[in-house]
């Protein structure tokens, strides 16, 4: 059983989190915990004293810049009115293939695994997308934090899994349906989900509202949400309601999206009175506004863009030393733009003119951001970088030379003793190296290529970890494509030149790239 559960939530391996519970329980009805980070290795022992009720741990999925599990967590706005069955039905109906688990605050864990290790980016895309469209929920895992695993004290938990018709299983049968819903990352990318709208036009809500109407709310701020759902309700009938009408609308808003509704007295004087208003608008800053979502929906504060934004298809960006290019599909045709033809709409549309596409101008509202300019910043947002390109075609030369230089020569495989001793350590079974920062310090010295080690890591994508068999502060990052190891460690076996010897080569000009 252990080795099983060790198996599946297989993540960073070096630190756990271990949590308590204090007795005390929030506003919410969320049950109050201590958590402490610990900095040794996940093991079988620590699942038996997970089972066994004696230490409840928590497990980090990534390993490096790769995942093998991820998780949405349900966090409700009101744990004491909570039922998880509506979520449940939703994985169900739409053949989610999520397992969902009771979370030791009574909230809900919804556990995703996979058959090989993933690129991060490539299964926060799925659940970023499934979050927005079903759940609503704050947290995404991955996400640089622990998690806390299922089936604590196992012979009397409160933290079990739940099957397809809503009925909580025993430990075996979450292992039975993990290994069922476990999926490759090709076809959940394949998978295609059935539209999901509550209500009619549910997808140009405002984001506060969709939240109000899937969970009961019971935080404070009630008059200002009900103030946005009668804003809502007069955008959908294009402000044609009577002061009557939108009362009675609210006085059945209030008793739907709130666990304690606000007096019958207060909807009718105060709200309903505010919303007849000709000159309504939907107040921000509430505990459950999202700013950037709402400026893109039709029902929320934005207006145009929605309609547009979802003709532009596979949009990426291209990074070079230099500058950066943005590319997308729209009406058929593969738009390469660069930010000067993003800087005002004319630039932007004499650019589509070139492609055969003749752009309409969007119209300006009197006040407020334009239309367009909120069409940039989405399009600038949803842009992820083409990973073919990243390095072959836009990494100046001079950079890429450089870094092609420092792996070849620091390189080893498997021998994580180097880490300490200014080596690059190749793990040959995920194909990802570590290595310390002070390494490539070292080894870029006075040299200009780099401003600092700084732009180098981050222009790899490398991602620091706290520990790493038993090193602290080592990097990680997917052997570039560009590095042909086979080679590196043949040449390095052959060599009994040091680290240093090789650096000092470098430096003095001997060292150059074919």
């Amino acid at each position: 059983m252990e080795r099983r559960l060790l198996n599946l939530f297989e993540g960073n391996s070096e630190l756990f989190i271990t949590t308590s519970l204090t007795g005390e329980v929030d506003e919410r009805g969320k049950r109050v915990a201590k958590t402490l980070t610990v900095h040794e290795p996940v093991t079988l022992q620590l699942w038996k004293n997970h089972l066994s009720g004696t230490q409840r741990i928590g497990i980090k999925p990534e390993k490096g810049n790769v995942v093998k599990w991820g998780c949405i967590d349900i966090d409700p706005q009101n744990y004491k009115g909570f039922s998880e069955k509506k979520i449940v039905d939703i994985i169900r109906e739409h053949k989610l293939p999520l397992v969902p688990a009771r979370s030791k605050s009574g909230g809900l864990h919804l556990f995703i695994f996979l058959k090989d290790w993933t690129p991060i980016k490539d299964i926060l895309k799925v659940l970023h997308e499934w979050n927005n469209t079903f759940f609503q929920s704050l947290e995404v895992f991955p996400m640089n934090k622990c998690l806390n695993m299922p089936y604590f004290n196992m012979d009397q938990t409160t933290e079990f899994a739940y099957n397809d018709n809503n009925i909580p299983v025993l430990i075996g049968k979450f292992l039975e349906l993990a290994a069922q819903k476990t999926i490759a990352i090709q076809d959940l990318l394949k998978l295609k989900i059935k539209e999901y709208e509550p209500e009619s036009n549910w997808k140009q809500y405002p984001p506060c509202c969709q939240k109000l109407i899937s969970e009961p709310w019971a935080g404070n701020h009630r008059n200002d949400l009900l103030f946005n759902m009668g804003v809502l309700e007069m955008k959908k009938a294009d402000g044609n309601l009577s002061k009557k009408e939108i009362t009675q609308i609210l006085l059945e808003r209030n008793k739907q999206i709130f666990s304690d509704p606000l007096p019958e007295k207060e909807v009718i004087s105060t709200v309903a009175n505010s919303v007849s208003k000709k000159n309504y608008a939907l107040k921000c800053n509430t505990p459950l506004c999202d700013k950037e979502k709402c400026k893109f929906r039709n029902l929320g504060i934005g207006s145009q863009v929605p309609d547009l934004i979802d003709e532009f298809e596979e949009i990426e960006f291209i990074r070079s030393t230099k500058s950066i290019e943005y590319t997308f599909k729209f009406q058929n045709e593969k738009i390469i733009i660069s930010p000067e033809d993003m800087k005002d709409e004319k630039s932007f549309r004499v650019k589509l003119l070139r492609y055969g596409i003749y752009w309409m101008t969007l119209p300006r509202p009197k006040s407020g951001t334009s239309p367009f300019e909120m069409l940039i910043s989405t399009l600038v947002k949803k842009a992820v970088e083409n990973e073919k390109m990243k390095f072959e075609d836009t990494l100046g030369e001079e950079k890429y030379n450089f870094l092609k230089k420092f792996f070849e020569s620091h390189i080893e495989e498997d021998d994580f003793e180097k880490l300490q001793d200014n080596y690059v350590i190749l793990d040959s079974k995920s194909n990802i190296c570590y290595f310390k920062k002070i390494t490539f310090e070292k080894f870029l010295g006075n040299n200009k290529t780099f401003k600092s080690a700084a732009e180098a890591l981050n222009l790899l994508n490398c991602v620091r970890l706290d520990y790493h068999e038993g090193v602290k502060n080592v990097w990680s990052v997917q052997m570039p494509t560009f590095v042909d190891h086979k080679q590196i460690t043949t040449n390095n076996k052959q060599s009994n030149k040091t680290v240093s010897e090789m650096d000092d080569e470098f430096h003095t000009g001997k060292f150059r790239t074919k």
